[in-house]
């Protein structure tokens, strides 16, 4: 599957969708609150019309942050953040199941942001048997302990689900990233620091050899659901 991470300037959707978009690939991924409007979509969705592939937008509805999958100029499905920090629950609202989305591509584990840090959020997505995951986020890495900690947390949700992980963020400010990794945990690309579109192949529906999931003994853990 040829994948393109974006790493946009943020707040600039008008600007950045039209140039952007120009990148073919199977798969254009945008960070968390991408689209923060219903005008930023209704752009998108006329971009894509007559664009082939599939495109993972984040999308800020409201007090509510979104993943959007967008084909042939239609948003097809949508899953909305269900884990959020003690800043974002201040003026957001989570969403209430923790799903894989939909698309012509298969299904996409979307962790957004935040959520990657949590091994039950991707777990729960990783056994619908999605094609990848991908980990959209909003800003960059506040510092570098931060930017380590978060290639790690991509590599292990990588590792013990046996799933290639991709992410990336905005152009903002802070330290922006690009990531992939394939099903073992090896590093495909690792992009630090930079503005634009980056592109890598990803394979996608290979054998698990480890079987983590499979070995799983979900009647010992009870305790996870419990306060």
């Amino acid at each position: 599957m040829r994948v393109c991470l974006m790493v946009p300037e943020r707040f600039a959707a008008e600007k950045e969708l039209p140039r952007l978009l120009g990148e073919p690939a199977d798969l254009t991924v945008f960070p968390e609150g991408f689209l923060r409007s219903k005008e930023d979509l209704t752009l998108a969705l006329g971009l894509t019309a007559e664009r082939p592939g599939t495109v993972l937008a984040g999308y800020r509805e409201g007090n509510l942050e979104k993943a959007v999958v967008i084909e042939s100029g239609k948003a097809i499905d949508e899953y909305t953040k269900c884990i959020l920090t003690a800043t974002e629950r201040e003026k957001k609202r989570p969403g209430n199941i923790i799903r894989c989305l939909n698309s012509s591509l298969g299904k996409l584990a979307v962790p957004i942001c935040y959520e990657v840090h949590f091994p039950e959020v991707c777990r729960v997505m990783a056994l619908e048997c999605p094609a990848l995951m991908v980990n959209i986020i909003g800003t960059g890495m506040y510092h570098r302990l931060q930017y380590d900690q978060w290639r790690s947390l991509a590599k292990a949700r990588a590792i013990e689900n046996e799933l290639p992980v991709v992410g990336c963020c905005h152009f903002c400010g802070e330290i922006p990233l690009a990531f992939a990794f394939d099903a073992s945990g090896r590093e495909l690309l690792e992009i630090e620091g930079k503005y634009g579109a980056f592109t890598i192949e990803v394979e996608t529906g290979g054998e698990k050899p480890v079987g983590y999931t499979a070995d799983r003994r979900p009647e010992l853990f009870t305790t996870l659901s419990m306060e």
